[in-house]
């Protein structure tokens, strides 16, 4: 008789134990890593709503208010809102670097939006001593120009001290309006 060319196949017997934890311990593994991501994707996804830069919001005392022309270039102490009302106003007395967040909202109790800045610790206790000092004067030294972008988005009259933080910005806005000056806010 003559030898086969291959040997006969003899089944091994092997012990499935080690490739069984070494397939659980890659599921572990890649469980870890999933989860790691979606935290990592969560924390990206949860950041506060824009806070504004330094340049692009102001408030500033108001000097003088007077309808007028508006030709460009103005002084630096003269701004301009948008229906051709020109203010000349003081320095800068608070700027966006305190302004931690803007929000565009509609109004439940009446037509149009408006916006909220909520300010950072310190630009909540200069507001209040900037407003509280406000309070007590005359028109129109009690206004305070809310500037962004050069020009006065508002110049509410301060009849009392605001010190909760939250600064409201109204005009009978349209949403379109309220998040195009929201936008201008935050840069």
């Amino acid at each position: 008789m003559t030898q086969p060319p291959f040997p006969e196949y003899q089944p091994t017997t092997q012990r499935r134990g080690p490739v069984v934890l070494i397939g659980v311990l890659v599921l572990v593994l890649v469980a870890v890593v999933v989860a790691g991501v979606v935290v990592v994707l969560r924390l990206v996804d949860d950041k506060p709503a824009a806070a504004a830069t330094p340049q692009a919001v102001e408030f500033r005392r108001v000097l003088t208010a007077a309808q007028g022309t508006c030709a460009s270039p103005l002084p630096k102490a003269i701004v301009c809102d948008p229906n051709g009302m020109r203010y000349t106003v003081g320095k800068v007395e608070l700027d966006g670097s305190h302004v931690s967040e803007v929000k565009a909202a509609q109004s439940p109790d009446q037509p149009g939006w408006y916006l909220t800045l909520t300010l950072d610790e310190q630009g909540t206790r200069v507001f209040a001593a900037l407003t509280t000092q406000l309070a007590a004067l005359q028109p129109p030294k009690n206004e305070l120009a809310i500037v962004v972008g050069g020009q006065v988005a508002a110049a509410p009259t301060v009849t009392s001290a605001i010190t909760a933080g939250k600064v409201q910005i109204s005009g009978n806005y349209t949403k379109k309006d309220a998040e195009a000056l929201a936008t201008k806010i935050t840069g």
